[in-house]
């Protein structure tokens, strides 16, 4: 039973190691890298210079919408990202075949991982649309979607292994506290995804220089993103204080901390004229702060 907590978690992680390089794919604009799937070029492992491009290759250069030449940077960090996307598969594989063996006495567990692996296959599906596409606005964040609920499903996944599902009572006033801090937290995302919409079209018309002028317009999705940020921590610090002392409160003081860095690199992205870097880590904070959130409903359930 250890192997098998053990792989969970391990897949539990590399999710999170998928959004990463999904987000570092995105700000470095990459996702064209590799302009066709599921080779690149044509090749099932891409070139490192141009001298080793085959015969045909502007026939897939042409589909490229960032500057229509090869760029061995792009194009491996498009690959790596893709590898993960692999890897997050055969791990998937995997763990679907160590939890066959539960699928009498955890039938639930069964179940999520049949759950997990189908979705990282529509995942992987998916990113082939995302490249016929051409990396449209609509289908990268479908894309960024199913890697969210990948997690979730994993997490789910891994709790119940650890018999950590509905485990602690709470009364029905505060657990619905905690679900529409969910919902908020959601809607925050949808917005951010948003802002993120706005500054790739603001980013490609300028060629992805004079970063000072990305945000200079504060269009009206970035002023409610912004605005109600602040509505997320306050909302997050008020579940911190009122569950302060009982079980779940390091759960929440996480979950605090999390809202805190989100805040602060969000902060970071607005006044440091939208650094690179930190860009996926306002990703990955949000990832873990939307998690961290679910793993708090999956904990608890209504008290009698």
């Amino acid at each position: 039973m250890r192997l098998i907590k053990n792989w969970v978690l391990a897949t539990f992680i590399l999710c999170f190691l998928v959004i990463i390089a999904g987000g570092v794919v995105r700000t470095t604009q990459s996702g064209m890298g590799c302009p066709d799937w599921p080779k690149c070029f044509g090749m099932w492992i891409p070139p490192t210079q141009a001298s080793e491009l085959p015969a045909d290759f502007e026939k897939y250069l042409s589909k490229q919408d960032i500057d229509h030449s090869f760029n061995a940077w792009h194009t491996w960090i498009e690959y790596i990202n893709r590898l993960l996307g692999v890897l997050l598969g055969l791990f998937g594989i995997i763990q679907l075949l160590l939890l066959f063996t539960k699928r009498k006495s955890n039938r639930t567990a069964f179940r999520l991982g049949i759950a997990f692996l189908v979705l990282v296959i529509l995942t992987g599906l998916f990113g082939a649309i995302v490249v016929k596409l051409n990396l449209a606005h609509l289908s990268i964040s479908v894309h960024l979607l199913f890697a969210i609920l990948l997690l979730q499903i994993q997490l789910a996944l891994l709790l119940c292994l650890n018999n950590r599902l509905s485990f602690v009572a709470l009364k029905t006033f505060y657990r619905r506290l905690i679900v529409i801090f969910l919902v908020l937290l959601f809607m925050q995302s949808i917005v951010g995804t948003m802002v993120r919409i706005y500054v790739d079209d603001i980013s490609k018309a300028l060629d992805y220089g004079q970063r000072e002028l990305w945000l200079k317009e504060h269009p009206v999705s970035f002023l409610i993103h912004r605005s109600f940020s602040w509505v997320i921590l306050a909302g997050g610090l008020v579940l911190v204080w009122i569950h302060r002392g009982n079980f779940l409160s390091t759960q929440f003081k996480l979950l605090g901390l999390v809202l805190v860095l989100n805040m602060t690199v969000g902060i970071v992205l607005y006044y440091a004229n939208v650094p690179a870097w930190a860009q996926p880590l306002h990703l990955l904070l949000a990832a873990v702060a939307l998690t961290q959130t679910v793993a708090l409903v999956l904990h608890t359930k209504k008290s009698i």
